[in-house]
């Protein structure tokens, strides 16, 4: 019979240690691990030496995301990193209604306005609900970035008028025209989605600000989509003739498209 010096029972039992530390954390070919000292190995593996497959399959779990903190000033918004997408909820950890990525379907940067934060999940205004209703977003930093907007709108439909405030303070003031009795202007809190200049069919005048608004009484035949948006027009101011958009002076939308960026408020009111 052979006899093991002790020297050769220590390598013996290395070895076998560290073939059931790989066969545990399931690594296949080379790896850090592989490399390790085997005590470093058997402490990353987060088990006693006579561990178990679940107990080191409770370790490798991903991380929990790292929460985005929001901008204090103006009003908050988040956009979605590039490349990354983000999934809206109908309540925080809830069900997935809508899954979004980095731009919008008019190809701007997605950008969502927050109206209300619990924990680490905000509540944002988005074009992918009824009107009115809000979605849910985990503040992944990961997925996700911080800003703000120090730009609110208010379209008053009972005055034709639409008003744009800075910090609070009323700068510009200009008449529109509003949607007709069978197809009204909805009312409600919205946001900006998105600022066109230039390349719209020519009854849209110069610009749009699309917003998170929908028509829900669109005519029959209507083939202009359901977003409600302000933009340009050649035709008659202070008047409902419109399919629900807010229609004003090629100038003043322009104006608005100057310096209004997706995420600011838009406030609608009769």
């Amino acid at each position: 019979m052979k006899v093991e010096k002790p020297w050769q029972r220590a390598v013996a039992h290395w070895l076998c240690a560290a073939t059931l530390a790989a066969a545990i954390l399931g690594g296949c070919g080379e790896s850090e691990e592989s490399s390790a000292d085997p005590a470093a190995v058997t402490a990353e593996a987060g088990r006693p030496e006579a561990g178990t497959a679940t107990e080191a399959t409770e370790t490798s779990r991903p991380a929990k995301p790292k929460t985005l903190r929001l901008l204090d000033d103006g009003n908050p918004t988040v956009f979605v990193k590039v490349g990354e997408t983000v999934d809206l909820l109908d309540e925080p950890g809830g069900k997935v209604v809508e899954r979004v990525g980095d731009t919008t379907e008019f190809n701007s940067r997605t950008v969502f306005a927050v109206e209300e934060q619990k924990d680490d999940w905000v509540a944002v205004l988005t074009p992918h609900t009824d009107n009115g209703e809000l979605l849910w977003l985990r503040l992944d930093a990961n997925r996700l970035r911080a800003g703000r907007t120090i730009w609110n709108i208010e379209v008053d439909l009972s005055e034709y008028e639409t008003r744009l405030f800075k910090n609070g303070k009323l700068v510009r003031e200009f008449s529109v025209s509003i949607g007709m009795p069978t197809a009204p202007t909805p009312t409600g809190r919205f946001a900006v989605t998105d600022t066109i200049r230039g390349g719209l069919n020519a009854s849209y005048g110069c610009c749009a600000v699309a917003t998170t608004a929908r028509q829900v009484n669109l005519p029959s035949g209507w083939l202009g989509g359901d977003r409600i948006a302000i933009h340009g027009t050649t035709g008659p101011l202070g008047a409902e003739v419109s399919h629900g958009c807010v229609r004003t002076a090629d100038k003043d939308v322009s104006a608005l498209v100057d310096v209004v960026p997706p995420g600011t408020p838009v406030e609608i009111s009769e």
